[in-house]
């Protein structure tokens, strides 16, 4: 008898004290869309206060229904290339750079190409101002001309936007000066498996500032890369001083070639042989993009670096993806 009061009262204990507990339980308001910039975890409830980032005018064709904070990369349908549909935009009308898309890189100089400068995440050399991106070149503070430093800009759209075949275009203006190497590039998702450059890679524009005049489309792979100058792998683009103005440089890519183009002139045109395999067509697989300003090195520092030249920016209005219309 005496046994059985005891575990009754335990019981009765143990229920309480889960009773207690769960009438403790605190409730949480907020935002429980995953989609939202104020999203959090720890919400429970709901209060519809979520916050969206996209084109807020209705008449744009990447209209956001759920936008509540206009992020300036709406587009009207005369943005748009004939049989393509828009697969990402960025229009750079921010303040900063927008983390959901970019990544920025941050190198040692030496680290590619012989090259001379450092990336840095610093906002000396990554800039956005008026509508623009600003990747800025300039010497390290103090300058040492003996042995000259400089720091500059690169970022990527690596695991964040990457998209396989379509149509991409970049309107840019080039910096100019002896010492210069811009570059808008490709590089495949693949990268970290299949080491560069069998994976390959595909050049949307690439400058040289002793070269005022001129541009290059390349595509690089396992069965040639590197120096491709005088073969079926490069392009080059002259146009009096280009360096002078904004120019829209693009790729139109699919599984059977490959076209570069400057202002809508095509000037590079590559097709997929019969006989290629992966070694000489690795390009059937998404890449991302890649912006960045190089100071000397092996192709840009040739005739030197004119270091009366800094700073010296590589400006960048928009960067466009679109996609063929039959492969949505």
């Amino acid at each position: 008898m005496i046994k059985n009061i005891i575990l009754v009262t335990a019981m009765f204990s143990f229920s309480c004290q889960q009773s207690n507990n769960k009438n403790n339980i605190v409730e949480v308001e907020g935002c429980m869309d995953i989609e939202a910039i104020n999203f959090s975890p720890n919400v429970t409830i709901s209060d519809q206060s979520c916050i969206f980032v996209g084109c807020t005018d209705p008449e744009s064709i990447n209209y956001n229904v759920k936008a509540t904070i206009d992020d300036g990369n709406c587009l009207s349908a005369n943005q748009v290339p004939a049989g393509y549909l828009l697969h990402w935009n960025d229009e750079f009308n921010g303040d900063t750079l927008n983390s959901k898309y970019w990544n920025i890189e941050t190198w040692w100089a030496g680290a590619y190409n012989n090259e001379l400068q450092s990336y840095t995440k610093s906002q000396n050399n990554i800039i956005l101002n008026n509508g623009y991106l600003y990747l800025r070149a300039q010497k390290e503070t103090p300058f040492n001309p003996n042995q000259p430093g400089y720091t500059s800009g690169r970022i990527t759209t690596k695991d964040k936007v990457e998209m396989q075949y379509g149509y991409w275009e970049i309107k840019a203006k080039l910096p100019s000066g002896i010492g210069t190497w811009p570059a808008i590039w490709m590089l495949n998702s693949k990268i970290d498996s299949i080491p560069w450059p069998n994976s390959g890679e595909i050049d949307i524009m690439e400058h040289v500032g002793y070269d005022e005049n001129r541009v290059f489309f390349s595509i690089h792979n396992e069965d040639l890369f590197g120096n491709v100058h005088g073969t079926n792998q490069q392009g080059v683009y002259y146009y009096e001083e280009i360096e002078d103005d904004f120019h829209i440089y693009s790729v139109e890519w699919n599984e059977n070639e490959i076209k570069g183009f400057v202002d809508g002139v095509q000037y590079f045109n590559i097709s997929k042989l019969s006989n290629f395999n992966y070694s000489q067509w690795p390009y059937d697989s998404p890449f991302f993009l890649i912006i960045n300003l190089a100071i000397g090195g092996d192709w840009g520092g040739v005739q030197g670096v004119e270091n009366s030249i800094f700073p010296s920016s590589f400006i960048i209005d928009y960067a466009r993806m679109f996609i063929k219309e039959s492969e949505n």
